[in-house]
């Protein structure tokens, strides 16, 4: 069960850059996994494939990864150690479906988001915005798409900035993890990262050819529905 949910992860982060933790996360604290041992499992994953296409980009936006360095990381480093502080007092299943169905709702209304003039300013705010939400819940991947899409409407581009954005986080939350958790990893999981890399590059024929926004919206929407289905099997 665990390696096709993988393989299935895989194959959709590989396309369009989120999906393993937005989904990885609800799922396996469902099937009963503790919080650091979800983490343990898909962060490397997440972390290969955003390696991957960082580094396969001709881009490079180096005033993005400066504001997300600063704007970013200290906040999600903050949310991030209070979540895994608070872990076994709080009904984990409950509150991450419900986060993840109240940010992808959102998320759909993405309209409203896009009528704020984006200046530095609200740059600013989001990236903060993004490093509390993914710090406490690993879903900011939603709010990471609206924010790539507000930068450039180039999905290539687009697809740069999150992988740059879980690139940082995943790394500073696995720094964390190793910190307070080093013990309790399982080195045998090291075998899904090049699963990753079996599937990551046949994919891209797809990722070629899709309509990113079209997806995006889809992927939502699963999330509302699968987020609404963990919610009321874990009350």
């Amino acid at each position: 069960m665990e390696l096709l949910i993988i393989i299935i992860l895989i194959l959709i982060q590989s396309i369009f850059g989120v999906g393993l933790l937005l989904f990885g996360t609800p799922t396996f604290l469902y099937l009963n996994y503790s919080l650091y041992e979800t983490l343990f499992l898909l962060l490397p994953i997440s972390l290969s494939i955003s390696l991957i296409q960082f580094f396969n980009s001709k881009l490079q936006d180096k005033s993005f990864i400066k504001k997300f360095n600063i704007y970013n990381l200290p906040l999600l480093l903050i949310s991030q150690i209070i979540i895994l502080f608070f872990q076994n007092t709080i009904n984990l299943k409950i509150y991450i479906s419900f986060a993840l169905i109240l940010l992808s709702v959102l998320s759909l209304n993405h309209k409203k988001f896009h009528k704020i003039k984006f200046n530095n300013t609200y740059q600013n705010i989001s990236l903060s915005l993004i490093g509390i939400i993914h710090g406490l819940t690993n879903l900011g991947g939603g709010f990471l798409i609206i924010h790539a899409n507000k930068l450039t409407n180039n999905k290539i581009k687009t697809r740069y900035y999150i992988s740059y954005a879980y690139l940082a986080m995943v790394s500073l939350q696995l720094i964390i993890l190793f910190t307070l958790y080093g013990n309790e990893y399982e080195y045998n999981n090291l075998y899904y990262l090049f699963l990753a890399l079996i599937i990551y590059y046949p994919a891209q024929i797809i990722f070629k050819k899709i309509d990113q926004n079209y997806f995006a919206f889809i992927i939502k929407i699963i999330a509302i529905v699968y987020g609404s289905f963990i919610f009321f099997n874990s009350i």
